[in-house]
């Protein structure tokens, strides 16, 4: 082997070293995220309103653990009545037993006036994968099963179980720019024509360390909606996020 291929040999080896510690530097999650996002919202679907909408999500890490917090809301009123009532909360804990599997447990609540829903409440448990893991583009998918206890505003009760299923795709453009797309498809398992899909598509651009302008569309899918309603809520979100 020649002086001049060793010399380059190892220089590649450096610098495969270097970026790779860069590389790892850079993608080591921090053990807390807090973000908090205010925009404005126009819906069209069962209801059809320009307002405010409020929402937040907590993140904390621990070895093996993630657990994931969020809360949203949109609200609105004309003319002192109230037009709609939207809102959701929701808690989720991963435990991963590699670096791509996961098992996950879910709990939340909803509830939803443009569609009927007084309140909504869900419980879940299922195994999370991470398809792919590359610098710039993070993919998974979920699958599992879930109770579901639900209150139309009519005051009819229905208590069922369903698949919860998910996949979620996020692409940087740097650090702190990036497009998400989440996907949810939710089977009841006591009618087949029962089912709902819910997907947002965001994009978030910083304005700072700490600021971010942030575009979202929200679709609200149910097959089979209460009575009087429509099957589609679409949610177009533009505002503020603040991220900590």
């Amino acid at each position: 082997m020649s002086p001049s291929f060793r010399h380059l040999t190892s220089l590649t080896a450096v610098v495969g070293a270097v970026v790779a510690s860069s590389l790892s530097a850079q993608d080591a999650p921090k053990p807390r995220e807090f973000s908090a996002d205010v925009g404005y919202v126009s819906t069209t679907g069962n209801t059809e309103l320009s307002t405010l909408s409020l929402g937040e999500k907590l993140i904390l890490r621990a070895g093996r653990w993630e657990h994931k917090q969020g809360f949203g809301t949109v609200y609105a009123s004309q003319d002192g009545k109230q037009t709609s009532n939207l809102l959701f909360t929701n808690w989720r804990s991963d435990w991963a037993f590699t670096p791509r599997l996961a098992l996950f447990g879910y709990a939340g609540f909803d509830r939803n006036e443009f569609a009927g829903i007084s309140r909504r409440f869900e419980e879940a448990a299922g195994l999370a994968v991470k398809v792919l893991t590359l610098p710039n583009d993070q993919w998974s998918v979920e699958a599992g099963l879930a109770l579901n206890q639900q209150r139309s505003t009519a005051g009819a009760t229905l208590d069922f179980s369903s698949v919860r299923s998910a996949t979620t795709f996020k692409h940087l453009f740097s650090k702190h720019a990036y497009f998400l797309q989440l996907v949810e498809f939710l089977p009841s398992l006591k009618v087949s024509e029962d089912y709902r899909v819910n997907t947002e598509s965001a994009i978030v651009a910083p304005l700072s360390a700490h600021i971010a302008m942030k575009a979202a569309y929200v679709v609200r899918f149910d097959n089979l909606p209460e009575v009087g309603r429509r099957k589609n809520d679409r949610i177009l979100t533009s505002g503020l996020q603040f991220n900590w």
